[in-house]
């Protein structure tokens, strides 16, 4: 579709919503758009509505402005605003890192250590994940495991998309991105109620049509192009004053080279890679050598209903149930040869479906919540790479795999004298894991798979203290649980749970008549069993390591010395190594087993920050502004393999970002912006392949320079 044509169907979309409607912005996204702010967010990390400033837990609360702000327009940008928060990629596939737990390869059904939930609705598959990210009022970020209220895959902590409600009154936005690399994007959203104080509807849909940040010299086309485009339909019932039923549908897909291998040369020093000694090296890392064209293919639906109940004054009943179902396709040059000699293909499908129900109860000084869960999924898929050597030689990986989670949990806190509270909970977990498959290399097909069944308990207590509305301390302990499991495909004996056991404390402050928020927070954790993947020869294993250290400190501050003057900083210290870990080395086998004890846990860099400043200048009467916005991103060096290896490495790095924006006063603010401003070429990711292709680092990007403008409307 030509962009003149693009521009035309969202503006006319838009016209539709302006007819008769109020210059109105939707209430659930006002909540949440200013962090200055802050003790008006209202979030949900603990299944309840409150206001982040009273969460005993470190959570970060950021809302559709300061999304703007910061310059986040994918989940992969989010990590900005979030201390000791690292996002990577992986062939298009979004890795998640907080305070040092993740994992450095997501095999096919295997699950992130970090649960990621779009309204309340847990996504198993990280390939599925990216389907949310649209017409967002806010994203909750759960540092810490959260083993008693989320459960399974929550050791590193959670992530919740918000997706904007619908409203009585009618509203509507559109938000229209125009960039270099030929980026033309699209958003918007309209809503109210047909039938007042009974049915409300809001609609959203999303575009992007990016060009590549680079060429495959072998072909001429582009790679790391990004064309997505989704929609959602969210519909609330209010039958009665007791009774309210959210219905909500939404569809993704993708058909591009977003996420694609880079060749950065071997892993050994001084030694070729079997590319480059037949002659194939790109003229720049952001180019590739490639035999065939790189793509990544997406198609993700969902369904959800969210049923409320109020059973009396103090007593109410939820449920979520949900079903969704993802295909995840990619094709992709390993080596970087043409005519391609390393050419990966993947498939993945899957589908799942859950159940929560929560009951719910409050007085005067307490609250409690009682729960259930059940999780099942079934997931399919392939990795194979047709292989040189020898005629018919190949590495293929392929099976199935099922999952069936059940769990009950309570949580709940008491005020048991003034300004002390005592938070409680805990949570039971089985888990069946079972996989089939068969992996062959490169001739003979050997069987893989089995089955598993984990039990878990893990529990959790904090005690508050709020000697003041505007000042609040915690310090807890709470434990987590990772569901061990399969590869699809990989033979062994697959893999037991991980367990973390967290301390934390921290303080909640806001300061000279809430013109300053800080808030802070200290952790240690005790990591046992966690998953760690090597590559062997031509496969990928996963195997538990056995012990690893994390400690940190965090801070999020917020100031407003002036009303036109805001300051935000976020600060994450971090020292996260393994204790005990004795595996082979891929690069110098003859070796044998090593000790990697004192060894950096890979995706952890020792710091991450963040300053950013806004100043707002006033030019009319009607409250129009210009606002000047920047900020720098600061990250240390990092590793992304378990053996510091130098060919797995990113060094410390900054990034500046800028914008201008002129804001109307009215219904309508323009911009102009640009992001990595320097330009900086930095790794998202890097694995060392096999020996037989000489070891070469499978390199992935982040983004180079980009700027744009962007028109943004709301009525």
């Amino acid at each position: 579709m030509a962009l003149s044509a693009r521009i035309h169907a969202f503006v006319s979309l838009a016209a539709l919503s302006w007819a008769g409607a109020a210059h109105a912005q939707s209430a659930g996204t006002a909540a949440a758009d200013d962090i200055a702010n802050a003790g008006d967010i209202i979030v949900t990390a603990q299944k309840r509505s409150e206001s982040v400033q009273d969460v005993p837990l470190a959570v970060s609360a950021v809302g559709g402005a300061a999304l703007d702000r910061f310059g986040v327009s994918n989940p992969l940008q989010l990590g900005a605003a979030v201390p000791n928060f690292n996002l990577q990629t992986n062939s298009g596939v979004t890795y998640i890192y907080l305070r040092g737990v993740g994992n450095n390869f997501l095999g096919l059904g295997i699950d992130s250590n970090v649960a990621y939930h779009a309204n309340g609705v847990y996504i198993a598959r990280p390939r599925a994940q990216v389907a949310s990210y649209f017409d967002v009022d806010r994203i909750e970020v759960v540092r810490g495991p959260q083993g008693d209220l989320y459960g399974r895959n929550a050791t590193g902590g959670s992530i919740n998309v918000i997706n904007r409600k619908p409203t009585q009154d009618t509203t509507g936005n559109i938000n229209i991105d125009i960039g270099n690399y030929g980026l033309v994007q699209g958003e918007m959203g309209i809503g109210g109620a047909p039938v007042p104080g009974k049915i409300a509807v809001r609609a959203a849909a999303f575009f992007i049509d990016r060009g590549g940040y680079g060429k495959n010299e072998a072909t001429g086309k582009d790679i790391d192009t990004r064309k997505e485009q989704a929609a959602r339909i969210t519909i609330d019932l209010t039958p009665t004053e007791n009774l309210s039923l959210e219905l909500a549908a939404d569809y993704f897909h993708a058909n591009d080279s977003f996420g694609v291998v880079h060749q950065a040369g071997g892993a050994l020093p001084g030694v070729p890679t079997y590319a480059e000694s037949v002659g194939n090296r790109p003229s720049t890392i952001r180019n590739v050598v490639s035999g065939v064209d790189p793509y990544r293919r997406i198609r993700v639906w969902g369904l959800a209903g969210t049923l409320n109940l109020d059973l009396a004054d103090n007593l109410s009943l939820k449920s979520i149930t949900a079903y969704r179902k993802s295909r995840f396709r990619a094709l992709d040059e390993l080596i970087g040869t043409s005519p391609s000699q390393g050419a990966i293909s993947q498939f993945e499908g899957q589908h799942q479906f859950s159940e929560e129900v929560q009951l719910l109860a409050n007085g005067s000084n307490w609250d409690f919540i009682l729960g259930s869960y059940y999780f099942t999924e079934s997931v399919e898929g392939f990795i194979h790479i047709p292989m040189y050597i020898a005629p018919g030689a190949q590495f293929d990986q392929r099976g199935s795999g099922k999952t069936k989670a059940y769990a009950a949990f309570a949580h709940g806190s008491l005020e048991f004298v003034d300004n002390w509270k005592l938070i409680l909970g805990a949570r039971y977990s089985h888990e069946k894991r079972s996989a089939d498959g068969t992996f062959t290399a490169p001739f003979v097909p050997i069987p893989s798979g089995g089955e598993k069944s984990f039990n878990a308990f893990t529990p959790k207590a904090t005690l508050q203290f709020e000697p003041s509305p505007n000042l609040n301390l915690y310090a807890g302990i709470s434990k987590g649980f990772k569901s061990g499991g399969f590869t699809i495909g990989v033979p062994g004996p697959g893999t037991d749970p991980e367990k973390l056991l967290s301390y934390e404390a921290g303080l909640k402050a806001q300061l000279f008549d809430r013109h300053l928020t800080a808030n802070l927070a200290a952790f240690w954790y005790d990591y046992k069993d966690l998953v760690v993947t090597r590559i062997v020869g031509a496969a990928t294993i996963d195997e538990n390591a056995a012990k690893a250290t994390i400690k940190g400190l965090e801070a999020e501050i917020t100031a407003r010395p002036t009303n036109r003057l805001r300051i935000d900083l976020s600060l994450g210290l971090l020292d996260a190594s393994y204790d005990e870990y004795v595996t082979p080395d891929p690069l110098d086998p003859a070796a044998g087993p090593v000790s990697l004890a004192g060894n950096r846990l890979p995706g952890s860099a020792k710091y991450t920050a963040r300053l950013g400043a806004q100043y707002d200048i006033p030019v009319g009467a009607n409250g129009a502004r210009i606002s000047l916005n920047g900020d720098a991103l600061f990250s240390g060096d990092m590793y992304f393999d378990p053996y510091e290896h130098a060919g797995s490495y990113q060094p410390s790095y900054s990034i500046y970002n800028a914008s201008l924006t002129y804001h109307s006063g009215d219904w309508w603010s323009l911009s102009a912006w640009g992001r990595n401003l320097g330009d900086r070429t930095i790794v998202s990711n890097q694995l060392i392949s096999a020996d037989l292709w000489g070891f070469p680092r499978l390199t992935y990007l982040r983004d180079p320079r980009t700027y744009g403008v962007s028109f943004k409307a709301n009525f």
